[in-house]
């Protein structure tokens, strides 16, 4: 039961939509301007860098503060988890990611994940953050697109992730399986919720970083 109020509180922590918030405040719906999405980067746009900001570190915190709980609460080295333990590490990260993308409180319609997923990687995982935010760095300084580069972050979190914990040795532990596994999900859904973007990028209409030019 416990593990269980565990997941629907992070799903909630993870669903609270600050991005339409914000916007409300500023008496717009993020839902029908710009890129019609309540992420920080479409806040970003069309309300300004202030706000834009304000709304990246609080949908960070929704997945960085759940992690960080539920590993004090664990304790210990990742790597002598049990399968049922790891198993509710993410499972929170997966509930905040999901209440995130899908929230209950706008009909099932929010954000990207990507904040919010950075949050979690920078509690529970901390090497696979730093290589997933090296390229996501890297790739904005080559290409300025966000999304594009938050897509190769997360691609980044998989390798790495297979890299820091699968140990082939004969003997597959939890770690082995269920975050390289799960950490490739996270990517494929965070893809899906980037479709447009790259559908833009494909056909040249996606705006970049730093520049004036808007949405279609």
């Amino acid at each position: 039961m416990q593990s269980a109020l565990y997941i629907v509180l992070a799903y909630l922590i993870g669903s609270v939509p600050f991005g339409y918030l914000a916007g409300r405040m500023c008496g717009v719906d993020l839902r029908e301007q710009g890129s019609k999405n309540i992420g920080a980067t479409n806040a970003m746009r069309v309300l300004g860098h202030g706000w834009g900001s304000a709304v990246f570190v609080l949908d960070f915190l929704k997945g960085y503060l759940p992690l960080w709980w539920v590993k004090g609460q664990l304790g210990g080295e990742m790597a002598a988890y049990s399968v049922g333990q790891l198993g509710l590490l993410v499972s929170v990260m997966v509930a905040v990611i999901l209440g995130h993308t899908y929230t209950c409180f706008l009909h099932f319609r929010g954000g990207k994940g990507v904040a919010s997923m950075a949050g979690c990687l920078v509690a529970g995982f901390p090497m696979v953050a730093v290589a997933a935010l090296i390229t996501w760095v890297v790739m904005m300084a080559l290409t300025r697109y966000v999304s594009l580069s938050s897509l190769l972050a997360g691609v980044a979190m998989v390798i790495t992730s297979v890299v820091q914990y699968v140990r082939m040795d004969g003997h597959l532990q939890p770690v082995e399986w269920m975050l390289p596994g799960v950490f490739t999900l996270i990517l494929l859904l965070v893809t899906y919720r980037h479709r447009a973007n790259i559908a833009r990028i494909c056909n040249g209409t996606e705006p970049k970083a730093f520049s004036a030019k808007k949405q279609n």
